[in-house]
């Protein structure tokens, strides 16, 4: 009795890790085509990629903020236009410096959810953070490529759903989506 609830116990723990793994690999099939469709953009050979992109430069001068010093922000946001509704943002990339800080960030989103967040920060080290999301569910988070918890709330470092919703705000702000 005892060997039989541990290998149904075996077999349940390997089928949700299975599971989980199906999902992250088509996060990631879904992220390495959208990236492929992004250089395609970006080199002039969008025929039919579907994809536009609205930029956001914040201080692309350089004019130095109270207590920070230079800073400079420059956000990508990838979409796909619907005639009569909203349209659909596919990827934001955001480049981040504040005097000797500098963060890199991109978010894949799905039907304007966002699936999987990166963020590579130089604040505190290198920091190199991956979350893989389905709805509001985590299916995993790392840093620097280690599997860990998802931080708490009071963890000081930024949140990484809060900060792809916000980069959605941001976007349907900008595209007049936001009533």
């Amino acid at each position: 009795m005892r060997k039989s609830i541990i290998v149904v116990l075996a077999t349940l723990v390997f089928a949700v890790i299975h599971a989980q793994d199906k999902k992250i690999q088509q996060i990631r099939k879904d992220y390495n085509e959208l990236k492929a469709s992004i250089a395609q953009l970006t080199s002039g050979g969008s025929a039919g990629s579907g994809l536009l992109c609205v930029t956001l430069d914040n201080n692309p001068y350089g004019t130095s903020y109270p207590a920070v010093g230079s800073y400079h922000t420059t956000t990508q946001f990838y979409y796909e236009p619907y005639e009569g509704r909203a349209p659909q943002l596919r990827m934001a990339i955001e480049h981040y410096a504040a005097a000797n800080q500098k963060m890199y960030t991109e978010v894949l989103y799905r039907e304007n959810r966002p699936a999987f967040v990166f963020l590579k920060n130089n604040y505190d080290g290198d920091d190199d953070r991956r979350l893989y999301l389905e709805g509001d569910q985590i299916i995993q988070y790392s840093e620097n490529n280690a599997v860990k918890p998802y931080p708490s709330d009071d963890d000081r470092r930024t949140n990484l759903i809060d900060y792809a919703e916000v980069l959605l705000k941001q976007f349907k702000a900008i595209k007049g989506y936001d009533r």
